[in-house]
């Protein structure tokens, strides 16, 4: 087992692979969006064969076992990035425990206008496109492929889908509502003002400690006087389970909803996509026991490390960016 309470720098694939079967109770993590930002860190082989001495060509793929070098989320083609990122949590299904919750941070991305290069014309081939995307590179399979300029790509929705089908559980999708989002100077759309998180598991019977939000005062205005069914109590008793057929609200607030209303934090670390520590303390909280251990293979500036420390448990995390582990070891004061 690893040093816990450490964040490494290594890649998350790396990492995990040091990791014992069932040694982690929670993973929270964001990893990269597809086709945003180039994070300067060494290029990856993926989906390659490492008894391959590779050949890599001007896009990065290796003549011989077709594997691809580059950065995770620099992808040229959506379906890879998504088959890379599932690589990546199958991996981390291996060192969550039977009890274990996942939950992944992830936004979409809108296509881009292809480019190509004339001088490679033997690897283009033209498709049935119009004119203005006549021509692909001859590994993008148009039919799969086929995402016109400008359009949403459903990066979060296909990323769901194969996590599914690679046996993965699916328990919620949450839409995280950001108030104070990042302006858009487009014209021709509206405003993204939210991400989704996914809440994953890998046995049907796992650990999940109840969130309570605040009720309505509407809640409170419905329940102010006793409610019975024409006198007939026994029927509101097997409702609301209460001993004299009185519907009555539970102290603690409602079961919290998906749809989570977090603003951006103020901050003055050098990472462009920080976590707001809400966003990180709902499912620390829900989804592992105190003392347990959290993972976060994509570290970043380390708000997963931070809170799981103020909440009483031990973490570990990855990240490829010597800057940024530099940056979450404070925050931790490790």
């Amino acid at each position: 087992m690893m040093e816990l309470n450490r964040i490494y720098h290594t890649d998350a694939l790396s990492g995990l692979r040091m990791l014992p079967d069932g040694s982690v109770d929670c993973i929270v993590t964001s990893p990269p969006y597809w086709q945003m930002r180039d994070y300067g860190i060494a290029p990856l082989w993926w989906a390659a064969d490492e008894r391959c001495s590779h050949q890599p060509d001007e896009s990065g793929y290796c003549a011989r076992c077709g594997g691809w070098q580059g950065q995770l989320g620099q992808e040229p083609v959506r379906e890879e990035f998504i088959a890379h990122l599932v690589s990546v949590f199958r991996e981390c299904r291996r060192v969550l425990k039977k009890t274990g919750t996942l939950w992944v941070n992830l936004g979409d991305s809108y296509s881009k206008p292809y480019k190509y290069n004339a001088r490679q014309a033997p690897e283009w081939y033209a498709s049935n496109w119009k004119n203005d995307h006549c021509l692909i590179d001859m590994r993008v399979d148009k039919k799969r492929h086929r995402v016109l300029s400008k359009s949403l790509c459903n990066i979060p929705g296909r990323f769901a889908d194969e996590m599914i089908l690679d046996g993965w559980i699916l328990r919620n999708e949450i839409i995280w509502y950001k108030p104070t989002c990042v302006p858009s100077p487009v014209t021709d759309r509206f405003t993204v003002d939210f991400e989704k998180m996914f809440f994953f598991v890998k046995h049907p019977r796992y650990r999940f400690n109840r969130q309570y939000e605040p009720y309505a005062a509407s809640t409170f205005e419905r329940y102010r006087h006793p409610m019975t069914s024409n006198g007939k109590c026994g029927e509101f008793q097997r409702i609301a389970g209460t001993p004299k057929g009185m519907m009555k609200v539970n102290p603690n607030g409602r079961n919290m909803r998906c749809v989570w209303r977090i603003a951006f934090e103020q901050n003055k670390q050098k990472h462009y996509a920080m976590f707001p520590t809400k966003l990180v303390e709902v499912p620390i909280l829900a989804g592992s026991p105190e003392g347990g251990i959290v993972l976060d293979p994509f570290m970043g500036a380390g708000t997963t490390a931070a809170v799981a420390k103020r909440l009483g448990r031990s973490f570990i995390g990855f990240d490829m960016n010597r800057e940024y582990v530099d940056i979450a070891n404070r925050r931790c004061n490790l």
